[in-house]
């Protein structure tokens, strides 16, 4: 065999080794590109269903004329305004609403399918989500879209997004369609992985397996960094309880039809000394005394009904839907005993203590007038001596102005 054919051999070899390994990088390129695609697509589909579902629930709980919107597209110019406004907190672009037949009642300001005009037509998808009681989402890319192609308004990537109407109670009223721009999700994914297209032209195999589980780890890192900033607004960062303006959004929503308010309990709770605490142990223990008195009022709640919140530096009120005047005094011992528990930091030990409001609402009560009763209550708590549970009753009406006018006498 001479050198000119042992070299030729080789040379087919190698030029066959080379032309199998870049065919199994191409198919691998190909195979994975496809799967992260596919991957992108579905993060994104995801992403967009839970903010979908986000918002709608908070829209028929915080939103008195929700149902009535849904119905016959007429509602409070208030509500709808508040709606709008609130759209860039979760990338919502505007949102058409539907009733049980699938007709379009409302639709908010915005440009998507401008050429559109359901009219009493029924839109399939709509009709779909009531159905079936599960969202129905479509991705969309403005450059394949005709209906959108070329409005500076519409982002790149967004998200049409089906989800059924549902009521606390279970009901299904309608259908609303929300769109959501994913373009920045979708490119935080993307960028996430850039380095994939590396790994792939290496051609190996193993490799491969990593950028997978970074692409999935990633991908959940982006998703809970997005809940999130979602729960950023809804939340008291240090104890973990609904914060003022969501508490505040609950009580609205069981206040929505004055004549039917009987039966919400409210307790207003006010730790007592807290300042003294802070200037003894310091704003640490504070904290701690705070995240305590959340947790035990956490742990002396109905789950499904109730509702703990922080409303001010020390206050804390619990919502209480639905609830008999045995249970709702119930649910006070419950608190004023779990206070009982000692408070530890760094060595000190403090047992708080509690002066609690309760109001339960009758019918013709509106939000601010139980809450106005509560508040009573717990100032006579404070005022009787502190570390009690005091009801409210109707000659405490005048409280406030007994004591202003001893003040000014």
């Amino acid at each position: 065999m001479n050198v000119t054919r042992l070299y030729e051999q080789h040379r087919y070899t190698l030029l066959a080794a080379a032309a199998g390994t870049l065919a199994l990088i191409g198919m691998v390129w190909i195979a994975l590109d496809t799967l992260i695609d596919w991957q992108v697509q579905e993060a994104i589909k995801r992403n967009a269903e839970e903010r979908a579902l986000n918002w709608s629930h908070n829209f028929l709980e915080t939103t008195p004329s929700a149902i009535e919107l849904i119905q016959t597209g007429k509602g409070d110019m208030d509500d709808i305004n508040r709606l709008e406004d609130s759209f860039a907190l979760v990338n919502i672009i505007r949102f058409q609403l539907f009733d049980e037949e699938g007709r379009q009642t409302f639709l908010s300001n915005g440009s998507l399918d401008r050429d559109s005009k359901y009219g009493d037509t029924p839109n399939g998808n709509a009709v779909r989500a009531f159905e079936t009681g599960q969202p129905v989402i479509e991705v969309h890319h403005d450059d394949n879209d005709e209906r959108t192609d070329g409005d500076p308004r519409v982002p790149e990537t967004y998200i049409e997004a089906y989800v059924p109407a549902i009521t606390a109670s279970g009901e299904k009223v309608g259908t609303i369609e929300l769109y959501v721009d994913a373009s920045a999700f979708e490119e935080a994914l993307e960028e996430t992985f850039q380095e994939v297209s590396i790994y792939l032209v290496a051609g190996t195999v193993l490799v491969l397996l990593f950028p997978i589980a970074a692409f999935v780890r990633r991908t959940q890192q982006l998703m809970q960094n997005d809940k999130r900033m979602l729960e950023l607004t809804r939340y008291d960062q240090l104890t973990g309880v609904f914060n003022r303006n969501s508490t505040t959004q609950h009580l609205k929503a069981l206040f929505i039809d004055p004549d039917r308010a009987a039966g919400t309990g409210i307790l207003f709770v006010d730790v007592d000394y807290f300042k003294q605490v802070n200037d003894k142990y310091g704003h640490a223990c504070g904290d701690i005394l705070l995240k305590h008195i959340a947790d035990v009022l956490k742990s002396s709640i109905r789950l499904k009904d109730d509702v703990v919140g922080r409303y001010g530096g020390d206050e804390f009120v619990i919502l209480c839907r639905n609830i008999t005047k045995a249970d709702f005094r119930g649910l006070s011992q419950r608190v004023m005993e779990g206070a009982k528990t000692p408070c530890t930091h760094e060595g000190n030990s403090y047992t708080p203590s509690l002066s609690v409001g309760a109001y339960l609402s009758r019918d013709g009560d509106t939000e601010d007038l139980a809450l106005h009763r509560a508040d009573l209550a717990v100032y006579a708590a404070k005022r009787g001596g502190r570390n009690q549970v005091v009801e409210f009753s109707e000659d405490l009406e005048g409280l406030f102005k007994d004591d202003e006018a001893q003040k000014s006498a």
